[in-house]
């Protein structure tokens, strides 16, 4: 019995905003969302949810064994003032 390489996400990522939060999607279907980042002061979250789905959908481009990492690198954070 072979093994079937299986993703429970096959389609690209996509971000989406509202008054209180950024929002990862998949593809076109807004309501269908994986992970939701509040809106905060000392939070990026627009580069959070940016970065998330950016890095997901050029690993699932690519395909091969960089196919399997799901992890994403944090995005830069700003130094801190003082």
């Amino acid at each position: 019995m072979g093994t079937e390489k299986s993703r429970q996400v096959d389609h690209p990522l996509a971000v989406r905003e509202d008054e209180a939060a950024y929002f990862v999607v998949i593809g076109d279907d807004d309501d269908d969302w994986l992970v939701r980042f509040e809106k905060a002061p000392e939070f990026l979250a627009q580069e959070w949810a940016l970065n998330m789905a950016n890095t997901y959908n050029e690993r699932l481009g690519r395909g091969g064994a960089e196919d399997a990492r799901w992890t994403a690198r944090a995005p830069d954070l700003p130094a801190p003032d003082g």
